[in-house]
């Protein structure tokens, strides 16, 4: 299977980032040298510039210190396309734009990158919040409408819980309508999804060499069947609470390993084990909804793993077209290699297609030197 192909990255007065245009081969290149050295940061710029996605909770947090605006731009090759994409962050703005046309995020290759993290861990033991936004941003990737609805969704209950702050009982029975609509489409979607997601992850942690089942499943907090009348026996509670207690923003991606919940039973290798076997299944869904592997980014390749799980992530990044893996050491096999130091990038060697044309150069010179001479 082809994949996307990151040719390469520009960034300016992006976080610590000095201004800069990297070009990425096929295959694997490896980013090495001390933490806080832009490592991070360029994967960070990468994901951002190949998606249009960021979790940071402020924009402005992007932008390098003492500067209004930040930048970063994509050279990528999408199912045989070569394209341009840009992202412009300021202030609470983002834009977007496609060979030089304004768009959406929703407009930009969804399945374009997948980000392995070492803070991955925390969808396996953070909150249910983590949890349920991994599977959403996933799940808006893979369906545009599934993205449109769960924006409505969110909305709606931003709206009705002004609603029930305001203690506007008349109210509910008109936005009660509207949420058992979209979130009655939301629950459905999720559990169509979740069956081929939980294959793949108890796939992948296998694979890992892990002897526990890994099973994926939805706890949520109403059903379709019965989502209207739970609204309507939690009335008194919602307004005492002013807030909306039940539908799909309230559910959880439970994890269970070898029979118990990995939350309150998995060790910290486990965990760690079970939030690849996610991001490994996040990557072939997005693979077998598009038709093309996507980039892998790899941030920190050995941190927390045992000799095992870390040869397993190098393989993985060696399976992809192309992968970008960081580390504070080099990355075996890297068909190119960068060090960095204080957000900047040094190539370490010239890969073999640069050293091939500079010696057909050499030897251009030379004959053209002979017939000189």
């Amino acid at each position: 299977m082809r994949g996307v192909h990151l040719e390469s990255l520009s960034t300016l007065n992006y976080r610590n980032l000095a201004p800069d245009t990297l070009s990425f081969p096929a295959g694997v290149t490896g980013v090495f040298g001390e933490n806080g050295a832009g490592k991070t940061n360029l994967l960070e710029a990468a994901y951002l510039a190949l998606t249009g996605l960021t979790d940071v909770t402020r924009l402005e947090q992007l932008v390098q210190a003492g500067e209004k605006e930040a930048y970063v731009r994509a050279d990528l090759d999408s199912g045989g396309s070569l394209s341009i994409q840009e992202v412009g962050l300021g202030r609470g703005r983002r834009q977007l734009k496609v060979d030089g046309v304004r768009v959406r995020g929703g407009d930009l290759p969804r399945g374009s990158a997948v980000w392995i993290r070492p803070e991955d861990s925390e969808l396996v033991f953070g909150p249910p919040a983590g949890r349920r936004a991994y599977l959403d941003a996933l799940l808006s990737r893979l369906s545009a409408r599934y993205a449109q609805q769960l924006a409505r969704y969110e909305r709606t209950v931003s709206q009705r819980n002004a609603a029930l702050k305001s203690g506007e009982e008349w109210a509910m029975p008109v936005w009660d309508d509207t949420l058992v609509k979209l979130g009655t489409e939301i629950m459905l979607f999720r559990r169509r999804a979740l069956t081929r997601l939980s294959e793949l992850a108890a796939e992948a942690n296998a694979a890992l060499g892990s002897r526990k089942a890994l099973v994926l499943a939805l706890t949520e907090s109403t059903t379709p069947a019965t989502y209207a009348r739970d609204l309507g026996g939690r009335r008194a509670e919602e307004l005492a609470r002013g807030s909306t207690v039940t539908g799909p923003h309230r559910d959880d991606l439970s994890l269970t390993l070898g029979g118990f919940p990995a939350t309150e039973y998995a060790s910290r290798g486990e965990g760690r084990t079970i939030a690849l076997a996610l991001r490994r299944a996040e990557l072939e869904l997005l693979a077998e909804r598009f038709g093309e592997k996507p980039v892998l980014l790899i941030d920190d390749f050995s941190a927390e793993l045992d000799p095992a799980r870390r040869a397993y992530l190098l393989e993985l990044a060696a399976s992809v077209p192309q992968a970008i893996v960081t580390g504070t050491e080099r990355a075996p096999g890297a068909a190119r290699t960068f060090r960095a130091h204080a957000g900047r990038f040094t190539p370490e060697h010239a890969p073999q297609a640069e050293l091939d044309t500079a010696a057909d150069l050499t030897e251009a010179k030379n004959e053209a030197n002979e017939v000189n001479a």
